[in-house]
């Protein structure tokens, strides 16, 4: 009977540690399906936009409402058909994601007139949620919006979010190898929490630049990160040798992965409110700050924005280790004391003394350990290789 409670007690710990690790690069939990609609703008008609949701049976979960609305910005001379994955992949895990169809003009981009058509998109999408019979109507929450874009649209998501007052319902931006915009941006207007990804060896939108447009005197909060060995054109679903701008020396799906990763984690945390101290760990903590993926990483996060400790009376604050995740070894530190490590399923991995560097051996599995101490208190970290 002790057997069996304990095994029981084990399986519920890690169902409820599971459901509070979330893997964000991973589909989330819903199905998903799309509309096309020509949504009218002050500036110009956005013919065949796209507008992914989740989806059961042809209706929204009702777990998944009130669904945040995400507006995704294309790059200069690209359709959107190069980022059906990233609309994919955010309205599986509940939000209402638009791919608008900007006109592409030539030479002159406008972004200004770009800027304004990823506002008259969100504005466009939020009314439906008040049009009785729409499949969105009493689903969105339709003050609550998030930008992302790449190239281009990444530029004219911080020039919207510089030039138009949205204070009441953008709520993060998130741009992908994105140049400075015309008119330009100012990055000391751009009040609100931002993630600013770039690549290493992109020559289109070269990462010195793109900090110095965006970032060199943006407030708090926000991160601006280069991923290691990415260049301009793997940000999309495909592209063209000639669009790459630079040979990457990571795999386009490689380079996908890490950008939803981190765009999915941001989005979780301003507009679904994940407040947990796994979720920091994606968005201001450790696996942005002790990781070989980004090149170069700075954060800039209130000291509001850190995570309470956990209330929880099983686990305690994470802090007292480092990288958490990891992968080849972790710092522990919690006094002067003996410590166990235990796996998932309560067997003993080794005993070590604290404080004191763990090299986990190559054939452990990648998953949650925990961390024992002699007053029989437990800390969870987190072996990702």
């Amino acid at each position: 009977m002790l057997k069996l409670g304990c095994l029981f007690f084990l399986m519920f710990i890690r169902l409820v540690l599971y459901a509070q690790t979330p893997i964000f690069d991973s589909l989330g939990r819903y199905s998903v399906a799309y509309r096309i609609e020509h949504i009218p703008g002050q500036y110009e008609t956005m013919t065949n936009s796209r507008i992914y949701y989740p989806d059961s049976n042809y209706q929204i979960p009702q777990s998944a409402v009130p669904c945040p609305i995400v507006v995704f910005g294309h790059g200069y001379q690209m359709g959107i058909d190069r980022y059906y994955t990233y609309a994919q992949h955010l309205a599986s895990w509940g939000y209402v994601v638009v791919l608008p169809t900007f006109s592409n003009p030539f030479p002159t981009p406008e972004h200004y007139t770009r800027a304004h058509s990823m506002v008259d998109a969100a504005r466009w999408t939020a009314n439906r949620n008040f049009v009785i019979g729409d499949i969105f109507y009493n689903k969105l929450d339709a003050f609550n919006w998030g930008f992302v874009g790449h190239s281009m649209g990444g530029g004219i998501v911080l020039l919207a979010a510089d030039t138009f007052k949205l204070t009441d319902t953008l709520r993060a931006v998130v741009s992908f190898a994105s140049p400075q915009t015309t008119p330009a941006t100012h990055s000391e207007h751009l009040n609100l929490p931002k993630m600013i990804l770039a690549g290493s060896v992109d020559n289109i939108a070269p990462w010195q630049q793109i900090r110095q447009a965006y970032w060199q005197n943006a407030p708090a909060p926000g991160v601006f990160a280069v991923i290691y060995g990415a260049n301009h054109g793997y940000f999309m679903d495909y592209s063209y040798f000639w669009e790459n701008g630079g040979t990457a020396t990571i795999s386009r799906n490689l380079q996908q992965k890490i950008s939803r990763r981190y765009m999915t984690a941001y989005f979780e945390r301003y507009l679904h409110n994940d407040l947990s101290a796994w979720n920091f760990l994606f968005c201001y903590g450790d696996s942005v700050i002790h990781t070989s993926i980004f090149d170069t990483v700075e954060i800039r996060s209130p000291q509001s924005d850190f995570p309470e400790n956990n209330a929880n009376p099983l686990f305690h604050n994470q802090y007292h280790f480092f990288p958490n995740p990891f992968r080849d070894f972790c710092y522990i530190n919690l006094g002067d004391k003996s410590v166990k490590i235990f796996n998932a399923f309560g067997q003993l991995i080794r005993e070590i003394e604290s404080p004191s560097v763990w090299h986990p051996a190559k054939n452990l599995k990648n998953g949650i350990y925990f961390i024992q101490t002699s007053d029989a208190k437990l800390f969870k970290i987190i072996l990702l290789r």
